[in-house]
C-alpha cells in the first residue's frame, strides 16, 4: 500500500499529482474519488473526461447532485465543446434515474449490462475507449448503502470491462451516515476500487491501494 499526504503547501503540488493521474488512467482501473465541495469534483472529473474525449475516447457521466444541464454548462465553462462530443456520440451527461435508481428501484446487473452495451456501442463507433464516472449521492438518499456496496464490489478493483471508471462520493453525505457507518462505507470502498483520491480544502491524498 502507497500513501501521498499533502497539506499546506504540499496541498497544491498534490492537488496537480491527482490531475495528471486522472489524465493518464488507464483501462479497467477503477478509482474512487471523495470530494467536499463540488468545485473540487468538477476539476477532477472534468479534467478526466476532457483528457478522453481529447484521445478519442467516449465519456459518460451519470449525475445525482446536479441535473445533466446544469453539469454540461460547468462542462462548457472548464473548456469542454459539449455540443461537439455530444453530436458524434461521444460525450454522455445521465441523470440517475435513467441509469442508477430506475423506477425507484436499483437492478446492479441490469446497470452492469447497460455500461456493456454503451461500451459495445462506443466500440462500434471506432473510439478508442471509455471512461466513464457516477455521482453516488443517490444511493445514500434512497437508503440503498447495502446495494451499492455489492454493485461496487461487482465491478472489482481491476474492471472486468475494458474501460475506465470514477466513482464519486461527497464526503458530507458519507458522513451524514453516523460516523460507524460512515467508517465502515470508506473500509468498504477503499477495499473494492484500486486508487482513491480525497480532495479537501486542507489536505489532498492519493492512495493506490494493495490487495
Amino acid at each position: 500500500m502507497a500513501m501521498w499526504l499533502g497539506q499546506g503547501p504540499t496541498a497544491e503540488f498534490m492537488r496537480n499529482e491527482i490531475l495528471e493521474f486522472v489524465k493518464k488512467m488507464k483501462s479497467r482501473e477503477h478509482v474512487v474519488l471523495f470530494y467536499t465541495s463540488p468545485q473540487d469534483k468538477n476539476e477532477v472529473l472534468f479534467t478526466y473526461l476532457k483528457s478522453g474525449l481529447e484521445r478519442e475516447m467516449a465519456a459518460a457521466y451519470v449525475k445525482s447532485q446536479q441535473s445533466p444541464e446544469q453539469t454540461k454548462e460547468a462542462m462548457r465553462k472548464f473548456g469542454i465543446d459539449v455540443q461537439k462530443y455530444e453530436k458524434r456520440g461521444a460525450l454522455k451527461v445521465i441523470d440517475y434515474r435513467n441509469w442508477y435508481i430506475i423506477g425507484g428501484k436499483f437492478d446492479a446487473s441490469k446497470t452492469l449490462q447497460m455500461w456493456k452495451d454503451l461500451l459495445a456501442e462506443v466500440k462500434k463507433k471506432g473510439f478508442k475507449g471509455l471512461r466513464v464516472t457516477g455521482e453516488i449521492a443517490c444511493f445514500f438518499e434512497n437508503n440503498m448503502t447495502k446495494e451499492l456496496m455489492e454493485y461496487e464490489k461487482a465491478l472489482h478493483r481491476t474492471l472486468e470491462l475494458p474501460m475506465t471508471a470514477i466513482c464519486a462520493y461527497d464526503q458530507q453525505t458519507v458522513a451524514e451516515q453516523g460516523s460507524v457507518e460512515a467508517l465502515k462505507v470508506m473500509f468498504d470502498l477503499l477495499r473494492a476500487h484500486s486508487t482513491a483520491l480525497v480532495m479537501g480544502p486542507n489536505t489532498v491524498m492519493v492512495k493506490a491501494l494493495g490487495d
